[in-house]
């Protein structure tokens, strides 16, 4: 990544990962406390509006000690990359909407990749109306008083936030 990262800008770093304990399909991020507030937000927001089966309100943004260590922490603290994503996906199911209550499939997970790379276009689209949209919407859904994950309760500092998916 360091050499990659010599020759032209890297702008997003996702790792892809199975979740076996909590459902769904969520990010993990880092919080980013300084500069552009919510910008590490917006990406799982446009892929929450692009897909059925994300649920953004299962995201977590908090860096805990523990996972210092994770690709995603390590990325975003050495190279700046505000985008540093651990995408989990549940061997378990959904808890919500038409997929609730049922394992994921194969044409789940690939339909899930089609909504990842949309959501790359969009992120990137020289025409920024989407991304700046999501991001007055999370301006709203996260005043600067206080710090909240997703889901839009305050944050609990474990990697397993949750709430429904109400959110819009």
């Amino acid at each position: 990544l360091k050499r990659f990262a010599d020759d032209r800008e890297v702008v997003m770093y996702s790792d892809l990962h199975g979740h076996s304990r909590k459902k769904n399909i969520f990010v993990y991020g880092c919080d980013n406390k300084q500069g552009d507030r919510l910008k590490e937000r917006v990406f799982p927001r446009l892929l929450w509006k692009n897909s059925l089966s994300f649920s953004f309100s299962d995201c977590n943004f908090k860096v805990q000690r523990c996972k210092e260590s994770t690709g995603r922490v390590v990325v975003w603290r050495e190279f700046g990359i505000i985008n540093s994503f651990t995408l989990e996906a549940s061997f378990a199911g959904a808890n919500f909407g038409v997929k609730s209550g049922l394992h994921m499939t194969v044409d789940d997970f690939e339909s899930m990749g089609h909504s990842f790379c949309d959501s790359i276009l969009d992120y990137f689209d020289p025409d920024q109306i989407k991304t700046d949209a999501i991001l007055r919407e999370l301006v709203v859904l996260y005043p600067d008083s206080v710090q909240q994950d997703a889901g839009g309760a305050e944050s609990s500092g474990d990697d397993s936030s949750s709430g429904d998916e109400g959110i819009s």
